[in-house]
């Protein structure tokens, strides 16, 4: 909860604006993207096999998909029909040309 609302504090007072965060709740992630004037966002990872997951906006504005476990798993968004990869930490090149960030816990 601290790490999501030092994402929150950050994007409304300092403004810096992460474009992406995690929050860890024991054994549940949610995932989340700033991404403001996106029309419809979709979440893809490698938990299920890579399959498309609608994200909600929130209060904040913020993009959110959860219930995620907390487990290593490799993901990339599409924002508007357009494939989109934040900065993140860990990259790693697929075998179609592109990259997927992949969450460590």
């Amino acid at each position: 909860m601290i790490r999501f609302l030092s994402g929150i504090l950050c994007i409304l007072v300092s403004g810096c604006t992460p474009h992406h965060f995690i929050e860890r709740q024991s054994d549940v992630v949610t995932v989340y993207l700033d991404a403001p004037d996106a029309s419809k966002v979709i979440f893809v990872s490698s938990v299920d096999d890579f399959r498309e997951h609608a994200t909600q906006k929130n209060s904040f504005g913020l993009w959110a998909v959860g219930n995620l476990a907390n487990r290593e798993f490799r993901y990339f968004y599409i924002v508007d029909g357009r494939l989109y990869l934040p900065e993140c930490r860990y990259k790693e090149k697929d075998e179609f040309g592109t990259a997927n960030c992949i969450y460590q816990p």
